[in-house]
Protein backbone atom coordinates (compact mmCIF):
# COMPACT_ATOMS: atom_id res chain seq x y z
CA UNK A 1 0.00 0.00 0.00
CA UNK A 2 1.48 3.46 -1.09
CA UNK A 3 0.22 6.83 1.19
CA UNK A 4 -1.46 9.15 -1.30
CA UNK A 5 0.93 12.01 -2.48
CA UNK A 6 -1.05 14.99 -3.47
CA UNK A 7 -4.38 16.69 -2.36
CA UNK A 8 -7.04 16.09 -5.11
CA UNK A 9 -7.68 19.41 -6.39
CA UNK A 10 -11.42 18.92 -6.07
CA UNK A 11 -10.78 18.71 -2.11
CA UNK A 12 -8.19 21.30 -1.20
CA UNK A 13 -10.36 23.76 -0.83
CA UNK A 14 -11.62 21.91 1.87
CA UNK A 15 -8.74 20.71 3.62
CA UNK A 16 -7.85 24.51 4.07
CA UNK A 17 -11.01 25.64 5.17
CA UNK A 18 -11.24 27.61 2.02
CA UNK A 19 -7.87 29.10 2.83
CA UNK A 20 -8.44 29.55 6.44
CA UNK A 21 -5.33 27.31 7.11
CA UNK A 22 -1.71 27.45 5.78
CA UNK A 23 -0.79 24.87 3.42
CA UNK A 24 2.71 22.63 3.40
CA UNK A 25 3.82 19.96 1.97
CA UNK A 26 5.48 17.06 3.25
CA UNK A 27 5.56 13.51 2.51
CA UNK A 28 5.07 10.39 4.78
CA UNK A 29 4.28 6.31 3.46
CA UNK A 30 3.53 5.20 7.20
CA UNK A 31 1.23 2.38 5.52
CA UNK A 32 4.11 0.91 3.21
CA UNK A 33 5.03 -3.43 3.89
CA UNK A 34 8.96 -1.65 4.98
CA UNK A 35 7.25 0.72 7.73
CA UNK A 36 4.89 -1.76 9.15
CA UNK A 37 7.27 -4.09 9.55
CA UNK A 38 9.61 -1.26 11.13
CA UNK A 39 6.46 -0.44 13.91
CA UNK A 40 5.59 -4.12 14.28
CA UNK A 41 9.30 -4.56 15.60
CA UNK A 42 8.02 -2.26 18.45
CA UNK A 43 5.55 -4.13 19.25
CA UNK A 44 7.41 -7.40 21.46
CA UNK A 45 7.24 -8.00 25.62
CA UNK A 46 11.08 -6.71 25.72
CA UNK A 47 10.00 -3.65 24.34
CA UNK A 48 7.48 -2.72 26.23
CA UNK A 49 9.31 -3.47 29.20
CA UNK A 50 11.76 -1.11 28.49
CA UNK A 51 8.75 1.10 27.94
CA UNK A 52 7.13 0.29 31.49
CA UNK A 53 10.05 1.16 33.23
CA UNK A 54 10.32 4.37 31.61
CA UNK A 55 6.93 5.56 32.53
CA UNK A 56 7.30 3.97 35.69
CA UNK A 57 10.19 6.32 36.06
CA UNK A 58 8.22 9.11 34.89
CA UNK A 59 10.50 9.43 31.87
CA UNK A 60 9.31 11.69 28.60
CA UNK A 61 9.63 10.08 25.20
CA UNK A 62 9.60 11.28 22.06
CA UNK A 63 6.80 13.81 22.34
CA UNK A 64 8.98 15.23 25.30
CA UNK A 65 7.12 17.69 27.18
CA UNK A 66 3.54 16.48 26.41
CA UNK A 67 4.29 13.43 28.17
CA UNK A 68 5.18 15.61 31.30
CA UNK A 69 1.75 17.28 30.99
CA UNK A 70 0.14 13.66 30.09
CA UNK A 71 1.53 12.52 33.74
CA UNK A 72 0.29 15.63 35.61
CA UNK A 73 -3.15 15.00 34.07
CA UNK A 74 -3.05 11.22 35.20
CA UNK A 75 -2.04 12.26 38.82
CA UNK A 76 -5.29 14.56 39.00
CA UNK A 77 -7.56 12.61 36.87
CA UNK A 78 -6.81 8.78 37.77
CA UNK A 79 -7.67 6.02 35.54
CA UNK A 80 -6.85 3.35 38.19
CA UNK A 81 -8.61 0.22 37.60
CA UNK A 82 -10.41 1.45 34.44
CA UNK A 83 -10.99 -0.02 31.04
CA UNK A 84 -9.56 2.65 28.52
CA UNK A 85 -8.99 2.64 25.06
CA UNK A 86 -6.24 4.73 23.28
CA UNK A 87 -6.41 5.94 19.29
CA UNK A 88 -3.41 4.59 17.45
CA UNK A 89 -0.15 3.45 18.08
CA UNK A 90 2.85 3.31 16.08
CA UNK A 91 4.69 1.77 19.44
CA UNK A 92 3.50 0.96 22.84
CA UNK A 93 4.81 3.84 24.61
CA UNK A 94 1.67 5.33 25.67
CA UNK A 95 0.07 1.45 26.94
CA UNK A 96 2.96 1.30 29.05
CA UNK A 97 1.75 4.70 30.73
CA UNK A 98 -1.71 3.37 30.94
CA UNK A 99 -0.13 0.72 32.55
CA UNK A 100 1.99 1.88 34.84
CA UNK A 101 -0.82 4.06 36.17
CA UNK A 102 -2.92 0.81 36.85
CA UNK A 103 -5.47 0.21 34.22
CA UNK A 104 -7.68 -2.98 34.47
CA UNK A 105 -7.29 -3.28 30.76
CA UNK A 106 -6.20 -1.46 27.15
CA UNK A 107 -8.01 -1.49 23.89
CA UNK A 108 -6.08 0.20 21.50
CA UNK A 109 -7.77 1.08 17.90
CA UNK A 110 -5.12 1.07 15.00
CA UNK A 111 -5.58 1.20 11.45
CA UNK A 112 -2.71 -1.44 10.99
CA UNK A 113 -2.64 -4.99 12.21
CA UNK A 114 -1.20 -5.39 15.54
CA UNK A 115 -0.85 -8.72 18.08
CA UNK A 116 -1.08 -8.50 21.70
CA UNK A 117 1.88 -9.42 24.11
CA UNK A 118 0.77 -8.42 27.38
CA UNK A 119 -2.36 -9.47 29.58
CA UNK A 120 -3.90 -6.22 29.85
CA UNK A 121 -3.73 -4.45 26.15
CA UNK A 122 -5.52 -5.88 23.27
CA UNK A 123 -5.26 -4.44 19.52
CA UNK A 124 -8.30 -3.89 17.57
CA UNK A 125 -8.37 -2.46 13.91
CA UNK A 126 -11.15 -0.08 13.10
CA UNK A 127 -13.94 -2.31 11.60
CA UNK A 128 -13.18 -5.21 14.12
CA UNK A 129 -14.83 -2.39 16.73
CA UNK A 130 -18.34 -1.30 16.59
CA UNK A 131 -19.26 -0.28 20.01
CA UNK A 132 -17.36 0.17 23.36
CA UNK A 133 -18.36 1.06 27.34
CA UNK A 134 -14.47 2.88 28.03
CA UNK A 135 -13.63 4.66 31.40
CA UNK A 136 -11.49 6.80 30.17
CA UNK A 137 -9.31 7.45 26.52
CA UNK A 138 -5.95 8.92 25.37
CA UNK A 139 -5.69 10.45 22.24
CA UNK A 140 -2.39 11.38 22.08
CA UNK A 141 -0.52 13.04 18.65
CA UNK A 142 -2.98 10.84 16.45
CA UNK A 143 -6.76 12.92 15.67
CA UNK A 144 -4.64 15.14 13.67
CA UNK A 145 -3.61 12.44 11.11
CA UNK A 146 -7.23 11.34 10.64
CA UNK A 147 -8.20 11.84 6.71
CA UNK A 148 -5.06 12.45 5.30
CA UNK A 149 -3.83 8.56 4.47
CA UNK A 150 -0.61 8.23 5.85
CA UNK A 151 -1.51 5.55 7.44
CA UNK A 152 -3.79 4.09 4.74
CA UNK A 153 -7.22 5.72 6.17
CA UNK A 154 -9.11 7.26 3.42
CA UNK A 155 -8.34 11.09 2.24
CA UNK A 156 -11.12 12.95 3.62
CA UNK A 157 -10.77 16.98 4.84
CA UNK A 158 -13.08 16.44 7.82
CA UNK A 159 -11.68 12.65 8.79
CA UNK A 160 -10.61 14.45 12.23
CA UNK A 161 -13.20 15.77 12.64
CA UNK A 162 -15.61 12.96 12.01
CA UNK A 163 -13.14 10.93 14.15
CA UNK A 164 -13.55 12.96 17.26
CA UNK A 165 -17.80 12.83 16.33
CA UNK A 166 -17.46 8.85 16.26
CA UNK A 167 -15.20 8.73 19.64
CA UNK A 168 -18.18 9.39 21.96
CA UNK A 169 -19.74 6.32 21.22
CA UNK A 170 -17.43 4.34 22.78
CA UNK A 171 -17.21 6.18 26.17
CA UNK A 172 -19.30 5.36 29.25
CA UNK A 173 -20.96 8.77 30.17
CA UNK A 174 -19.08 10.23 32.62
CA UNK A 175 -15.47 8.97 30.78
CA UNK A 176 -12.48 11.22 30.47
CA UNK A 177 -10.63 12.07 27.38
CA UNK A 178 -6.72 12.69 27.56
CA UNK A 179 -5.98 14.55 24.27
CA UNK A 180 -3.35 16.09 23.01
CA UNK A 181 -2.74 17.41 19.31
CA UNK A 182 -0.21 19.74 17.44
CA UNK A 183 -0.93 23.59 18.41
CA UNK A 184 -0.33 26.72 16.65
CA UNK A 185 -1.59 28.73 13.52
CA UNK A 186 -4.05 26.48 11.21
CA UNK A 187 -2.54 24.60 8.96
CA UNK A 188 -2.24 21.46 7.00
CA UNK A 189 1.02 19.48 6.42
CA UNK A 190 0.04 17.10 3.39
CA UNK A 191 0.25 14.10 4.26
CA UNK A 192 1.36 14.30 7.54
CA UNK A 193 -0.61 16.23 10.09
CA UNK A 194 -2.32 19.10 11.24
CA UNK A 195 -2.26 21.76 13.08
CA UNK A 196 -4.85 23.23 15.08
CA UNK A 197 -5.44 27.29 15.99
CA UNK A 198 -7.77 29.83 16.18
CA UNK A 199 -10.33 28.30 13.15
CA UNK A 200 -9.85 24.41 13.66
CA UNK A 201 -9.34 23.93 17.49
CA UNK A 202 -13.08 24.79 17.80
CA UNK A 203 -14.31 22.67 15.34
CA UNK A 204 -12.42 19.26 17.29
CA UNK A 205 -13.44 20.28 20.61
CA UNK A 206 -17.39 21.17 20.12
CA UNK A 207 -18.70 17.99 21.33
CA UNK A 208 -16.82 18.13 24.40
CA UNK A 209 -16.58 19.77 27.42
CA UNK A 210 -13.16 21.13 28.49
CA UNK A 211 -12.56 19.81 31.83
CA UNK A 212 -8.53 20.88 32.77
CA UNK A 213 -6.48 22.07 30.61
CA UNK A 214 -1.85 21.33 31.23
CA UNK A 215 0.40 22.98 29.11
CA UNK A 216 -1.93 24.96 27.11
CA UNK A 217 -1.31 28.82 26.69
CA UNK A 218 -3.83 30.99 24.33
CA UNK A 219 -1.52 32.86 22.53
CA UNK A 220 -0.38 29.30 20.97
CA UNK A 221 -2.75 29.51 18.83
CA UNK A 222 -1.13 31.76 16.80
CA UNK A 223 2.46 30.75 17.54
CA UNK A 224 3.63 29.35 13.80
CA UNK A 225 7.24 27.87 15.56
CA UNK A 226 5.14 24.19 15.85
CA UNK A 227 7.64 21.36 15.77
CA UNK A 228 10.54 23.83 14.26
CA UNK A 229 12.76 22.03 16.57
CA UNK A 230 11.41 18.82 15.80
CA UNK A 231 8.76 17.95 18.99
CA UNK A 232 5.64 19.61 18.35
CA UNK A 233 4.29 21.65 21.01
CA UNK A 234 0.61 19.34 21.86
CA UNK A 235 -0.53 20.56 25.11
CA UNK A 236 -3.16 17.87 27.27
CA UNK A 237 -7.08 18.95 26.94
CA UNK A 238 -8.67 16.29 29.26
CA UNK A 239 -12.66 16.17 27.80
CA UNK A 240 -15.65 15.09 28.82
CA UNK A 241 -18.47 14.29 26.34
CA UNK A 242 -21.38 17.25 26.80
Amino acid sequence: MKAPEKIPSKLFSKYTMDGEAMFEYKYANDCSDEIQKLFNDNFKQEVFEQYLQKASNRENFYYGQTDTWLYQALEKYSIENKNICIIGSANPWYEAIAVSFGVKSCTVIEYSKRESFHEKITYLQPHEISEGDFDACFSISSIEHDGLGRYGDPLDPDGDLKSMKNLKNFLSDNALVYFAVPVGLDKVVFNVHRVYGEKRIPKILEDWKIVDKFGFFERSLTNNVNGVNGTPYQPVFVLEKK
